[in-house]
């Protein structure tokens, strides 16, 4: 066996080093340059200027917050918003609670770290100008009050604008649409970057540690097949929530230099669409229509594969966590709902909602939602096998006439028969949110390269180095991807100056 196979079967990468740019327009240096400006990145540049380090912060984006701009607020246990609420809630609770959903392949030190660290990093977040509107639950459906809303349940005006100022007011320097693409490395410490500005022009960057928070590798296809998704699934993907500019940037530059691949590993959130439905991408969670809770993922329906069987429990959204509807589909060629009218009608569909439906159903030729007035209609339809389908169908009604489901357990609340014309049957689409991790890191945020072993003075916090889910993320405690991103920001800006320091 080759030494470069035994490194691809075991998730590590192999790479020569990259040729050096020579057409370089300008040069600079500082302590710590960071790569990206979004929750991570601003967490790291607020903690390290206020270290005395010299700082700069290079964003791909037009402005600072990338995938943090849509999220509302984070998670925390033990805070003084939550005390004086009366809201108590055992740490081991929450901890225990995620390595057991997580089946103990997770670092449980990692957990501890962040939900201890918590309460603490919602203070330094408002002595430093984070507005918190005082309202904390558990976001609809977690298990537990520990989500702390922002004001206006924005991270825009909330976080965002008022850490980048401090990290300004602090000395921090931020270069905007100035895409990071390569790092510097000499006798394997890492020591700067190099960039393009939205000129062409290079940028070096002289720098002691690089932290790497370029938001994880969302709105890229290609890495997005090798975290797991089919080519099928990305070509039809209905849509992603993550910013443009995250194209895995900082993933791309670690694995260059040597880091250890976690992307395998890497926990896709996402939801479950009807494509021709839409979304309001805003808040996705709560459409009747798409998202968490919609018809896809409310439970009612009946999940298929291409062979026209039935694969899991339908019910995951609501007695499981939303991101699991997403991971249920990863390991087919195509996925499909069918419900019929009755339970078209049990969804809580508004006026406008039935209108979308009815357009759909008019103008999207039938690839991504049809209607028939037979279950072997719906099967011809999409090339499934008409017997597999109709027996399927046939099956699970009988299921929902015993009360209890005989594949898979789904709860009797949720076993609606498919019995009441017209049919519906729905291509199963994804809408990414985020991908947690990529790059493999340590507690102190260190990137890992083959040998488990720190890659001296480079660094990846946020969605690039996010080690406390595998797989799927456990969506229940509210808020704990913000609260990631905030501590590992904190966490590597510390490392660093230890390291800096010698």
């Amino acid at each position: 066996k080759t030494a470069e196979k035994a490194d691809e079967e075991n998730g590590r990468t192999t790479s020569e080093a990259p040729s050096v740019p020579t057409d370089i327009a300008e040069t600079l240096s500082c302590d710590i340059v960071i790569v990206g400006a979004g929750i991570s990145g601003l967490s790291a540049a607020v903690q390290a200027a206020e270290n005395g380090s010299k700082v700069m912060v290079l964003e791909a984006g037009g402005v600072a917050g990338g995938n943090g701009a849509g999220t509302e607020g984070v998670f925390a246990v033990g805070s003084a918003l939550q005390k004086s609420l009366n809201i108590e809630i055992n740490e081991v609770d929450i901890i225990r609670t995620e390595l057991e959903e997580g089946q103990w392949v997770t670092n449980g030190a990692l957990w501890y770290d962040m939900v201890h660290n918590s309460a603490a990093n919602i203070d330094w977040l408002v002595e430093n100008g984070v507005q918190f509107s005082g309202n904390v639950d558990n976001y609809g459906a977690g298990l537990y009050n520990t989500m702390h809303w922002f004001d206006n349940d924005s991270a825009v005006t909330s976080y965002i604008e008022p850490m980048q100022a401090k990290a300004e007011q602090l000395g921090a320097e931020f270069r905007f649409q100035t895409t990071a693409s390569q790092l510097k490395q000499e006798n394997g410490v890492v020591c700067g970057v190099y960039a393009e500005d939205d000129k062409g022009n290079v940028i070096e960057v002289n720098a002691k540690a690089v932290i790497l928070a370029s938001g994880g590798i969302g709105a890229n296809p290609e890495l997005l097949c090798k975290a797991g998704m089919s080519q099928n699934q990305v070509d039809e993907m209905g849509g992603s929530m993550c910013s443009p500019t995250v194209r895995g940037d900082g993933y791309t530059m670690a694995m260059a230099v040597g880091g250890r691949d976690f992307l395998r590993n890497a926990a896709i959130q996402g939801f479950q669409m009807v494509k021709a439905f839409g979304t309001d991408t805003t808040v996705p969670y709560n459409s009747p229509l798409n998202g968490g809770n919609g018809i896809v993922g409310n439970g009612l329906c009946v999940w298929v594969n291409q062979d026209g069987r039935r694969f899991n429990d339908e019910s995951l959204a609501m007695t499981f966590n939303m991101a699991a509807n997403l991971g249920a589909c990863l390991g087919n060629r195509e996925s499909y709902a069918l419900f019929d009218q009755a339970i078209l009608d049990n969804c809580g569909l508004d006026e406008t909602d039935r209108k979308v439906v009815e357009d759909a159903l008019a103008n999207n030729d039938g690839t991504s939602v049809f209607f028939a007035d037979t279950i072997d209609e719906l099967a011809e339809h999409f090339n499934l096998d008409v017997a597999t389908l109709s027996g399927t169908v046939d099956r699970y009604n009988d299921f929902c006439a015993q009360g209890f489901d005989g594949e898979f357990g789904k709860a009797a609340s949720f076993l609606a028969p498919i019995s009441s014309g017209p049919f519906y049957i729905a291509r199963i689409d994804a809408l990414i949110v985020v991908v947690d991790g990529g790059i493999m890191t340590n507690i102190r945020s260190e990137v890992l390269n083959n040998d488990t072993l720190p890659i001296p003075g480079l660094y990846a916090v946020g969605l690039d180095g996010a080690m406390l889910w595998r797989n799927v993320y456990t969506q229940n405690m509210p808020g704990t991807a913000m609260a990631n991103n905030i501590n590992s920001g904190r966490t590597a800006a510390n490392a660093a100056a230890a390291y800096i320091a010698g």
